[in-house]
């Protein structure tokens, strides 16, 4: 049975990790959401709570699983024959200096190339714990850390929107040359993750926290630098200044920072923010963004209004911190 989901989500990743046989992932931990690992003998459905339109909207337009779930064709647009169905690579630089490539697996409902044995639970525990059905530990690649902090109701919905995806028999390469991280990355510490400084008597306070729920799952990844690997810096969270790159030999990306300070946000308002996600450009210069920044009207774009508004106005409204400037390429 394949692995599954190495996935970066938006531009998400990277500098990462050693690797090795995963004797200490011999059985599933408990993940975030109290329950994953469990009932992994047949196939149990105990995504019970959320809907399929919520995992859809979810997986296609905050999480933007298709960015490495979803292979491009030969004219560099994705391949919707093979949606979600896979074979995505990324390459880095583990911490011994050995090259990895990493491979996005096949997310749809395929025996046995893609999820259609897998219990809820398998799933859920590779979401948010990093385990998959073999009990390999995952490459954070695939933002898990992140996605710890995801509600039990949206992980539910995304495991019933993946058992509608058609079948493909899309074969993913194997991750080159380790099959696995041992351990998988440490869950994200939700108390350490910044609130909004505006004070919870202003009438914008409630959106700004629906923002940062948005925000972590999102953005954290791939805008906050790393204390260490799979570690990100929460002093830091959403200031930008990570280091990765996605295909061999190419430059290497750098995240912006994204909180209000002068050497990132600053001069940027709540509707500059949301134009932002909508169009994938710069605001001012009409540059477009770093091309692993899942921006523009098909990703980011097809958010629904309140939900971009509500993770710009935590943006907006975030600790200042200063880091940076930096730009997305050398």
């Amino acid at each position: 049975m394949t692995t599954i989901l190495r996935s970066v989500c938006l531009a998400t990743v990277v500098s990462i990790f050693a690797a090795s046989a995963c004797s200490s992932s011999s059985s599933s931990p408990s993940g975030a959401n109290g329950d994953a690992g469990a009932g992994e003998a047949g196939a149990v459905r105990t995504a019970t709570t959320g809907t399929v339109e919520r995992g859809e909207y979810l997986v296609d337009h905050v999480l933007v699983c298709g960015v490495c779930h979803t292979p491009n064709g030969a004219d560099g647009k994705p391949d919707l024959t093979k949606y979600l169905a896979g074979s995505r690579s990324y390459d880095f630089t583990d911490k011994d200096g050995t090259i990895v490539t990493v491979n996005a697996e096949n997310l749809t409902s395929h025996n046995p190339e893609g999820l259609a044995t897998w219990t809820d639970e398998q799933i859920r525990t590779a979401l948010t714990a990093g385990i998959d059905d073999e009990h390999i530990a995952l490459y954070p690649i695939m933002p898990y850390p992140e996605y710890s902090l995801l509600t039990r109701a949206d992980v539910d919905s995304i495991i019933q929107y993946l058992r509608t995806i058609p079948p493909n028999d899309n074969v993913v390469p194997s991750d080159y040359p380790y099959f696995d991280q041992n351990p998988p990355a440490p869950p994200v510490d939700g108390s350490k993750i910044p609130h909004t400084t505006l004070p919870t008597t202003d009438p914008g306070y409630a959106a700004a926290e629906r923002g940062r729920y948005l925000a972590t799952a999102a953005c954290l990844n791939c805008h906050t630098e790393q204390l260490s690997a799979d570690v990100p810096d929460l002093a830091k969270a959403f200031a930008g200044g990570k280091k990765y790159t996605f295909v061999r030999g190419a430059p290497v990306n750098t995240s912006a920072n994204i909180t209000p300070d002068a050497t990132g946000l600053a001069t940027w308002s709540i509707d500059d923010i949301v134009a932002a996600l909508k169009t994938n450009t710069e605001k001012g210069t009409g540059r477009a963004f770093c091309n692993t920044h899942p921006g523009g009207p098909e990703l980011y774009g097809k958010m629904a209004d309140s939900d971009m508004r509500d993770i710009a106005t935590y943006i907006h409204t975030l600790p200042p911190v200063a880091n940076g400037p930096f730009k997305c390429l050398p």
